[in-house]
């Protein structure tokens, strides 16, 4: 009886061991298990597949290059300088020289032939042979001139007042007629430079001159278009 009695609590400390053992075997993989599951929600959380994205295609296209700038406006053009016209030509008048004067031929009076006297008598006498006396011509060796281009009496043109403060010169060209008496006539400017008053102020001073006069076999004569130069310069 006792030794049943010891099998009998043998058996049931074996059991009791074996269910203690299998519930914590059991224990042990649920654990594992929702470990596993755990990790697994984990890592598939972290972690997701790459997916490749399919791109379209890239079109090059070759773009036309940029138009150049185009080009500035041109500067306006400067304004028109006001040139003044300068005064008319004239033509000069045809000057006609008349030709030299021929040398006077000179005149002298021949004696008359001598003829044998006749033999003298005591009533009579033969007159003396007598001589016409020759006529004095004019001088002709006496060279021809023409008009001076000084001034006998020495008048000065005057420098235009305006033009001597801007520090301008000027050069004027006159044409006159150069009458016996010296005096002049008929003058007009032919050309001016440096400005109009350069010309009024030589017509004035021309007009106030007296010239030594043309000559023409030692007399004075009148001169056509003589040209006269006046020059303004500061430094004079």
């Amino acid at each position: 009886m006792q030794d049943n009695s010891q099998q009998s609590e043998g058996k049931e400390r074996y059991v009791l061991r074996a269910s203690g053992a299998v519930g914590a075997g059991a224990l042990i993989a649920v654990l594992l298990l929702h470990g596993a599951g755990v990790w697994g929600l984990m890592y598939g959380m972290g972690t997701t597949a790459s997916v490749p994205v399919e791109h379209p295609p890239i079109k090059a296209e070759m773009l036309p290059p940029p138009q150049p700038p185009p080009p500035p406006p041109p500067p306006p053009p400067p304004p028109p300088v006001m040139a003044e016209p300068p005064p008319p030509f004239i033509p000069p008048p045809k000057i006609k020289v008349p030709p030299p004067p021929k040398p006077p031929i000179k005149h002298v009076a021949k004696a008359p032939p001598k003829h044998p006297a006749p033999p003298q008598t005591k009533t009579a006498k033969a007159p003396p042979a007598t001589t016409e006396p020759a006529t004095s011509a004019p001088p002709s060796d006496a060279p021809d001139t023409t008009a001076g281009t000084a001034p006998l009496n020495h008048v000065q043109p005057v420098y235009p007042p305006e033009m001597e403060e801007d520090n301008i010169e000027g050069r004027v060209t006159v044409a006159c007629d150069v009458e016996p008496s010296g005096m002049t006539s008929n003058c007009h400017v032919q050309s001016v430079s440096g400005g109009q008053a350069f010309a009024q102020s030589a017509l004035d001073y021309v007009h106030k001159a007296r010239y030594r006069p043309a000559t023409r076999n030692g007399a004075p004569v009148k001169e056509l278009h003589k040209v006269y130069v006046i020059r303004f310069r500061l430094d004079d």
